[in-house]
């Protein structure tokens, strides 16, 4: 199978979706019939056939037949699998610019640029993200704190008043210590900015600027190892629109 990576790019839609489907679930997929498998994908069974055909089988049996027998060396393994992950990290990318919205991104931006002090938290492998977001944003002049002693989280925050930001990244929407600070920086009318992951989440509600990344999975409670290329997307957006903001500001001024 070690030409796979080069045919799938010639795929249609539907039947990448097979391949991907097959290649996730070879031990399943070389016990099931036909039908079981377009299931899975949400094809017909012609599709089936017609992704096992450009894959260079005569059929699924063959196919099949092919996924109990094979003996892959490792370095197929890895060819095949870095051109899914390719592709799959191409596609959270393009689903995350699909989600922006171009006023929302310069509310946002307004809101940061005007603040008196804008606040970042992240936890778990979000505090990647709000590590970047404030260094991105100390370099374009915005004064910006990443609080990440969650133990001072909370008097911080309890300090904070109305012309300052606060700006919580989480991937689920539902971490508990960020919904708390999320309440209390509402409570005292200060803007609150979210970024999660595009699902409906309790702190995209409390927040006042919502901002969303694709992502397949955002349930971070038993596994906190899911992507965060979308965050790190629209962070990257957001730092462009401030930088833009500040930029008209000056030529204003």
């Amino acid at each position: 199978m070690e030409y796979l990576a080069e045919v799938y790019e010639k795929l249609t839609e539907s039947e990448k979706r097979v391949f991907s489907y097959i290649y996730s679930h070879q031990l399943q997929a070389a016990k099931m019939n036909i039908q079981e498998v377009a299931g899975a994908a949400a094809v017909s069974k012609t599709v089936v056939i017609n992704t096992c055909q450009k894959l260079g089988f005569e059929g699924f049996s063959d196919l099949k037949y092919h996924l109990k027998n094979r003996n892959s060396s490792g370095k197929e393994n890895t060819d095949v699998s870095l051109n899914l992950f390719q592709n799959q990290i191409i596609d959270e990318v393009k689903r995350t610019i699909s989600l922006t919205n171009t006023d929302t991104l310069k509310k946002a931006a307004r809101c940061i640029a005007g603040s008196k002090t804008t606040y970042i938290v992240g936890r778990g492998s979000s505090k990647a993200v709000a590590s970047y977001l404030e260094h991105m944003l100390l370099i374009l002049g915005v004064k910006c704190i990443n609080l990440q002693d969650f133990n001072l989280i909370g008097t911080v925050v309890e300090n904070i008043d109305m012309n300052e930001v606060l700006v919580v990244v989480s991937l689920s929407g539902e971490t508990p210590k960020a919904l708390e600070v999320a309440r209390i920086a509402k409570a005292r009318n200060a803007s609150v900015i979210s970024i999660t992951g595009f699902s409906t989440n309790t702190l995209s509600r409390i927040a006042d600027i919502q901002l969303y990344c694709a992502a397949d999975h955002v349930n971070t409670k038993y596994s906190d190892t899911n992507s965060r290329i979308g965050l790190f997307v629209v962070s990257d957006l957001l730092m462009n629109f401030v930088r833009q903001h500040k930029n008209l500001s000056i030529f204003r001024s």
